[in-house]
């Protein structure tokens, strides 16, 4: 049967906890621990063994994050602040780009046009958005790039056509210069898919795009993104910009320092 996500305990079978969380597996340690050593019988003196053997192991483990003992990533303080840090910082990106897609009219059945560099020919052949891809519109993907390829098209000309799925393609929107963006957002000449697969609007849609529930507050891949980093990357200094996680302005950027 298929994990759904819902832990069970191996000492009571309850779900909920695991084994080293059980009330009753404390309760039986306990209660063994009360009897006299000589008096206990094999199966107390291993319960109590294996009981502190596991309590000593919690104790000394390090976590992967900040190498400190006596807790895990999921309990890691720093690592819960950091990803609270760019969380904000995802919400405020998410808000403007949502007020960008609205000023330009973008929405599915809105009419494009090529504008990047590689437009070439193709320049004057009209798309039709099929799909706006939200989950693409990520801090951390969108950050290092500009803004990534999230709108789905098609050809005017092939709409309805025997190509079916195979005409269909992928572009970009241009970044507003008035957005709040970091350090680490890249400048203009640096957003390779802005620049090489944008598209513009010019038969913007009647109907405001909207995004699926809870994207507005959602971390996306915010936690992907730190499960490959570690608390040293963390940057100290203004001057420490090569793992810097400030992709967009926030007006807690002081706690960049404080958390770490």
């Amino acid at each position: 049967m298929a994990w759904n996500g819902t832990v069970t305990c191996s000492e009571c079978y309850q779900t909920g906890h695991n084994k080293a969380g059980c009330s009753r597996r404390k309760e039986r340690y306990e209660k063994a621990l009360a009897i006299p050593k000589g008096e206990r019988e094999w199966q107390q003196t291993r319960l109590i063994e294996n009981y502190e053997n596991s309590k000593k192991r919690r104790s000394t483990r390090k976590c992967t994050y900040c190498s400190e003992s006596g807790h895990n990533r999921r309990k890691c303080v720093p690592l819960i602040n950091h990803i609270a840090y760019v969380v904000r910082q995802q919400k405020a990106f998410r808000a403007a780009f949502l007020e960008h897609v609205h000023s330009v009219g973008l929405h599915a059945g809105s009419l494009v046009q090529r504008s990047g560099y590689s437009a070439n020919q193709q320049r004057s052949v009209p798309f039709v958005v099929t799909a706006i891809h939200w989950d693409n519109v990520d801090i951390t993907t969108c950050g290092p790039h500009g803004l990534v390829r999230l709108i789905e098209v098609c050809p005017l000309t092939d709409l309805g056509g025997i190509r079916g799925d195979r005409s269909h393609q992928t572009f970009t929107l241009k970044s507003p210069d008035t957005w709040r963006t970091g350090p680490q957002w890249p400048i203009p000449e640096g957003r390779y898919q802005e620049n090489s697969y944008s598209v513009d609007v010019i038969g913007p849609a009647f109907t405001p795009a909207e995004p699926p529930q809870g994207w507005l507050e959602g971390s996306g891949r915010i936690k992907e993104y730190f499960n490959d980093r570690h608390s040293w990357q963390w940057p100290t200094k203004d001057n420490d910009t090569y793992y810097s996680c400030n992709w967009w302005d926030v007006e807690e950027n002081q706690e960049i320092k404080e958390s770490s």
